[in-house]
């Protein structure tokens, strides 16, 4: 009998012992949990700083002229890029840039070319090309009749900068020489990409025009296509980035960019 209840006794203690184990470990799963969640501060909701970047996209000559590549616009020098289907590099390159894109801008003259030609045309380039977003700067322009177009009548810098806010991805620009430099002007040029031809021609319009200061740029590629065309991608540097930025530039943008920044309400 005594040694019953000595038996019975020790598998009491074990019970408690094991009980009381049991309760350690949930205590100290539990502690371990509260330290995690207080040491681990709630994520704050993330606010939206990726910002479209404009993409000048251009064919130009060996001497900086950029008019009438194809031809039909009665310039004495034109047709001097040909036509883009008959170099199948070309339309590659045109392909792929209208498919990462995530809308074009443009001037009223290079709007109004592209406008009387596109619409009627079939095939993924021209698929592409008619179904993006498409912004045209224009003070006279009222009834754009190629699909999805969007008039921007104010002034250009703060529309464009507006623009480069409320879109993600590549706004790319052809031809427009008139924007271009203006945009270029006020430093809201992200990016360059020139297919140079090997001609030079000593007259036309040219790409670039006098500016206030130096525009300096970053060389990004280099790719050598069928008929010596050189293509090159440039991305733009910041003066202010270069210098030193302070600390109202901080971010990279351009004055403009930061003024419509500070105005737009955050998302």
């Amino acid at each position: 009998m005594i040694i019953y209840e000595y038996l019975m006794k020790a598998v009491q203690d074990d019970a408690q012992r094991a009980g009381e184990r049991d309760r350690l470990l949930l205590e100290a799963r539990r502690a371990r949990r509260a330290r995690r969640q207080h040491l681990v501060p709630t994520a704050p909701a993330r606010r939206r700083t990726e910002m479209g970047k404009i993409v000048v996209s251009e064919n130009v000559t060996l001497d900086g002229v950029i008019q009438d590549p194809a031809g039909d616009e009665g310039f004495r020098a034109g047709g001097w890029a040909g036509l883009i289907g008959n170099s199948p590099q070309l339309a590659k390159l045109a392909l792929d840039e209208a498919l990462a894109a995530g809308a074009f801008l443009l001037g009223r003259r290079s709007y109004e070319w592209l406008a009387a030609r596109w619409p009627s045309r079939s095939g993924e380039l021209a698929d592409r090309l008619n179904s993006l977003p498409k912004y045209v700067v224009s003070a006279t322009l009222a009834n754009p009749a190629w699909n999805n177009s969007t008039v921007l009548k104010g002034d250009v810098v703060n529309e464009v900068s507006t623009l480069k806010q409320q879109i993600d991805g590549d706004i790319v620009i052809a031809g427009s020489f008139q924007l271009v430099r203006t945009l270029i002007e006020h430093d809201l040029v992200d990016e360059l990409r020139l297919k140079i031809f090997p001609v030079a021609l000593g007259a036309g319009e040219r790409l670039f025009a006098e500016t206030s200061d130096n525009k300096p740029m970053r060389l990004l590629d280099t790719q050598i296509l069928e008929g010596g065309i050189a293509y090159l991608t440039y991305q733009s540097v910041r003066s202010e980035m270069l210098a030193g930025a302070s600390p109202g530039q901080a971010s990279g943008r351009a004055p403009h960019e930061q003024q419509v920044a500070r105005r737009r309400p955050q998302q």
